[in-house]
This record gives C-alpha cells, structure tokens and sequence, in this order.
C-alpha cells in the first residue's frame, strides 16, 4: 500500500524591531523539537484507464460534431465507473491548444461532469484539448487525462433560418441546415441552431427582420452576412459566423438613433460594380455601393442617408433586383402610398414620372395602398438576365390585393411602372390573415401563409387559391414561407444554387410547446405542387422570421 506522511513541525519568528519591542534588531526563534510525530495517511489509487475503450490518441471532428469520450475509471483497483459511492468528482474542459491565442480561442469551456463525455462542440475551427479532471474528494488528490481535438469548419453554403429564440424572447439567433437538397454534392443531413450565440458567447439583441449573404466577391470567400435586428446590424463571417462588424461598422457617420426596420440589396450582381446593400433606419435610407478587395473583402461603407423631402413613412422593402442602372434604390411611402427611388450615386429621394393608366394597372405615385410585404418573381428574365418582377401583397382598408410592378428594365420616367393589379379576397381564403408570402420566378404563382396552411393562388389563371400544404400539428403556425432562388445573375443562372426554384422551404412555430419547425419539400416550378412523398423536418428553437440561401460557388 502506498503510503503519505505529514511531519509537524512548527517554527515562530518574531521581528521585534518591526513591532515595536526590544531594541536591537534581534531576531528571536522558537520552534518545536521533532518527537518523532508523523501522521500516516493511505493514499487512494485513481487511474483515469483508455485501454480497451476505443479512444482515440487525437481525434478530427467537424464544428457542431457530438465528441464521445469515455475512459474507464477505477478507484483502489476496482472499476468505478458506475460506482456513486466512490468519492470522485469528474469535471471536462475544452481549451486551445495553442499558446499565446487571443480572443474567444483563450477561453476555457466546461463540458461536462460526468465520467462519460457525449457533447457537440461549438468552438470555432481550430486545435484545442479535452480534458478530463477527476479529483478524490478524500484528500483533494486531482488526475488529469488529456487529448488533441481539431475541429475544422466551413459553411460553405447552406439554408439560413433567422428566428427569434423561444427561451429568450426579444433575441434572435441563427440556424443552418445542410442537405442534398441544401448544399450541391452534400452526402450528410444536419442543422445547426443558435449558432450566433454558439460562436461569439452573446445574444443577438432584436426581433429577426432579415438575414443575408450578399456576393460580394464570388471568388475570395470572404463575404459577410447581415443580421438585421430590430434593435441592431451586424455582420458575420461567412464561413464561420463570427461577428466581424457591429453596428457602427457598417457606416462612415455612425446615426444618432439606431434602430433598423430593413436590411436588403439592390442590383442583379451583374451591374458592372453598381450593386449595393440597403439600410431603412430610423427611416431614413442609406445605400452601399460596395467594391471590393481579396485581402480586405468589402472596402465601402453606409454614407449619408437619402434626402427625403415629403416622404413619410417607409416600408419595410427595398426594390432588389432591378437589373437595369436607371435606379439605385426604390423603397415605398406607406403615409403617401406611393414609390420613391434614388439614381445611383444620388443623395435624393425623388418623385417617378406621371404614370399613363390607359396602358398600367395602376398609379405607383397614388396607389391609394399600405404595403404589407413582398418578393420578386418572374419577368423577363432569359439565361443569366435577371429581369423580375416585384409581387407585393398590399391593403387597402379590409381589401387585399397583389401588385406587380417592373423597376427590372424601366426608367423612373416610363409611364407603365405597374404592370398587373389582382383583387384578392374573393379568390384567397385567409388572406387578410397572411403572414408570408413567396413568388416563383418560373410559374405564374405566389405561395402565402394563413394560420397553419399554406395556399397557392395562380394569378393569371382567375381561379381562387388551393391549399398547398397544411401543417402536421393544429397548434402550428406557418410564419414564413421561401422558394430557393438567389438574387444574383451569374450565381442564379449558372445553376450554382441547388434546386433553384424547385424548392420551398416552410418554417412554423407552436406557442403551446414553442417549438419551431422547418419544412423543405420539393415543387413542380410551373405549377408549384409539392411533392410530400419525401421531405426534410427540422426542429428551430423559435419562431422564424426570414429564410435564405447562403452563398456558395460550389
């Protein structure tokens, strides 16, 4: 047996110099003779024992991958792995393995106290080391076992879902989902939630307005993605989901009030460098016509926002894929019920031309409408011409109805802006209870939401809408609805985004469990029937607000 003795000894030294007591500096010492007084004590045997458990001497795991480490455990020469009598605490930590790191890379993450270790890892690509930590509760004896963990990441395209989180109202996170369906060539099906918390070690402060991936180069691998709160905008990494810019980076003169109600882009990606990113804040419109550099990635910022004489209150839209330069941003005046664009590089909101109502469905500068919510759809696009149109559903008073208009080949001077007008609440059940709604860009059909279904109304044809889909649950809400499709000419027509326009993804949320939920089926793209023979179903931990492809060039 082995065997640990404590000697007693004790030593007084007194300075009294230093306390005021006999003069002369002397140095008086008492102590204890050694009588020969030891304490024998019998040390535990603790081995932390791999051998025979299949652990690996280093292990190679994807971000968000579960780690699964469980040595043997034996106490006194007995197995005690299962043993709560004996008087072990187990603790696992994960920390870099690499000295001098900086940043979120020095922290040290408790894992686990328990003897098995089974738990997804949610650091940032990297090398770092689980460590398991077993101390004797008898003694306060800690043993230590040790082993390499790289972790590897690349998001390089995928399914966005930003929603606000059920365990924390008023902050959304994000969550990605990778699937054939998802992600071209992909032989692996996974999803990953709260991945802004996950990454940076805070909340995302805001109800979800938009999420975003714009192309900025398609090459570099670089591009952000945008995060619009109702509270704030960052930006994130694109293949790693870490906060490269706060609010206050996006802007040359930061603005006095912050507070966002849109997030969007403008261009078709193919505008010879004129594409830009859209800001409705404390309503006023900033635009970004961004360039870009392979070391710096995006080297431009938010300026000053747009004059705006006799404008009122914007809609949450921006006009984004107008393929044509007569145009820098279009946004909507819900106080004036009319459109308003800005030129490229203009500082001024301004008036569109008088509209000829002989030839449009209807006046863009008196549409006498508030504008509830929109999306592009089909035009004149041909190859990689983006050309669509813009679908909005839109009220007047307890009618509804869907505009289109064309800002993809006119001038703001062209006197048919808006093309089509269809009267909605004769032909669409639940219409004035939308909560979302999708345009195809092949079919001439939108998808919207109402309670738990969701209706496919095929506008040309003048028959009412049918239902597409209906959620599985009675408590299910379906709160936003998206076909696969990208904004950008080059990427959208070269067959880059997998499934394009063959795929609809329905996000929903449950108040009574709040439960999230998110649907994937494949559509015929004319006629937009699903195929609810095979599907995709994934749990979100909120309700989501908006959905979006993330840019890959697979």
């Amino acid at each position: 047996m082995t065997k640990i003795y404590r000697k007693l000894l004790a030593i007084v030294t007194i300075l009294p110099s230093l306390m005021g007591g006999v003069g002369g500096g002397s140095l008086l010492t008492s102590c204890y003779a050694d009588q020969g007084n030891y304490d024998y004590h019998d040390l535990d045997a603790v081995v932390i024992d791999t051998t025979d458990t299949g652990l690996q001497r280093e292990y190679a795991i994807m971000r968000f991958d579960e780690l699964d480490l469980a040595p043997n455990i034996r106490f006194n020469g007995q197995l005690a792995n299962d043993d709560g009598s004996a008087p072990l605490d187990y603790m696992w930590t994960f920390f870099s393995a690499v000295s001098g790191s900086t940043g979120t890379a020095i922290l040290i993450d408790t894992l686990g106290y328990d003897r098995h270790l089974k738990v997804p890892i949610t650091r940032s690509g990297g090398n770092y080391f689980a460590q398991l930590t077993v101390t004797n509760r008898n003694d306060g004896i800690r043993y230590f076992w040790r082993v390499p963990v790289a972790v590897s990441e690349v998001f390089d395209g995928g399914w966005m879902a930003f929603y606000e989180r059920a365990d924390h109202p008023g902050y959304a996170d994000l969550a990605l989902i990778f699937n054939p369906w998802t992600k071209n060539n992909a032989n692996y099906n996974r999803c990953y939630t709260n991945l802004y918390e996950a990454t940076n070690g805070d909340q995302l402060q805001g109800r979800p307005i938009r999420c975003f991936d714009i192309a900025v180069s398609l090459t570099a691998g670089n591009n952000y993605i945008g995060l619009c709160t109702d509270y704030t905008l960052v930006g994130v990494s694109e293949n790693g989901i870490e906060k490269a810019l706060e609010f206050k980076d996006f802007f040359h003169q930061v603005p006095a009030v912050m507070k966002p109600t849109w997030y969007g882009q403008h261009g078709s990606g193919v505008m010879s460098g004129q594409s830009s990113e859209i800001l409705i804040n404390d309503n006023r419109v900033y635009t970004n016509t961004y360039t870009f550099s392979p070391t710096e990635g995006r080297t431009t910022r938010f300026s000053v926002p747009k004059l705006a004489l006799g404008v009122g209150e914007l809609a949450a839209w921006n006009a984004e894929v107008p393929a044509t330069l007569n145009y820098g941003v279009v946004v909507y005046d819900q106080t004036y019920h009319r459109f308003r664009y800005a030129a490229y590089n203009s500082s001024q909101l301004e008036e569109f031309g008088e509209q000829d109502l002989d030839v449009a469905a209807f006046d863009i500068n008196n549409t006498g409408m508030t504008l509830l919510m929109g999306d592009w759809g089909k035009g004149l696009s041909e190859g990689l011409g983006l050309r669509p149109f813009d679908y909005l559903l839109m009220a007047k008073g307890d009618e509804r109805y869907l505009a289109v208009t064309n800002f993809a080949t006119t001038t703001p001077m062209d006197k048919a802006i808006g093309i089509a007008l269809y009267p909605l609440n004769a032909l669409c059940p639940s219409i004035k209870q939308a909560t979302s709604i999708a345009s195809s860009h092949v079919g001439s059909f939108i998808y919207y939401s109402a309670g738990r279904h969701v209706y496919n109304f095929a506008y040309d044809s003048g028959l009412p809408a049918s239902v597409a889909w209906t959620a599985p649950s009675a408590n299910e809400e379906v709160t936003c609805v998206r076909i696969m499709k990208y904004y950008h000419g080059s990427v959208y027509g070269s067959g880059i985004v997998p499934n394009s326009d063959n795929l609809v993804h329905i996000a929903t949320y449950d108040a009574t469990t709040q439960q999230g939920h998110l649907y994937q089926y494949l559509i015929n793209p004319a006629s937009g029937i699903l195929d609810e023979t095979t599907s995709y179903d994934y749990s979100i931990p909120g309700r989501v607000k908006d959905m979006a492809w993330k840019f890959s060039m697979q």
